[in-house]
């Protein structure tokens, strides 16, 4: 059963990204901040971070260096407004997709199947 990480400040995503996660038969950890991500990072062997990029402290783009810096894994990076790379600079980032917070259902569990092949979503954001 792979494991997944999700980071996000805002507890309604975190409930709704890991409900429809836990329905795919992931098995789903969550932290509601940039530094309590990275300790639940160290602690445990995770498949697959997903992580907000507006976090107040330590915001998406710090959590990714330090994740990166630590061991790779497939990471998601996630934004409910303005994506700060753009889609062709994706693999540059050290993330494997970018996407809006208000991605479909169906589409966010189907680029997490792909994520977690340790695939790469360049040139698109979703």
């Amino acid at each position: 059963m792979k494991n997944i990480l999700i980071i996000d400040d805002n507890e309604e995503m975190l409930k709704i990204f890991k409900q429809l996660l836990l329905d795919e038969g992931y098995r789903v950890s969550t932290a509601n901040n940039g530094a309590t991500g990275i300790i639940l990072f160290m602690r445990q062997s995770f498949d697959l971070v997903i992580t907000d990029l507006n976090m107040p402290g330590m915001n998406g783009l710090g959590v990714i260096r330090r994740i990166n810096s630590i061991i790779k894994v497939p990471i998601i990076l996630m934004s409910s407004n303005y994506l700060p790379i753009e889609p062709d600079d994706v693999k540059l980032m050290g993330v494997n997709a970018v996407i809006s917070k208000t991605i479909g259902d169906y589409d966010f569990c189907e680029l997490v199947k792909y994520c977690l092949e340790d695939k790469v979503c360049e040139s698109k954001v979703f």
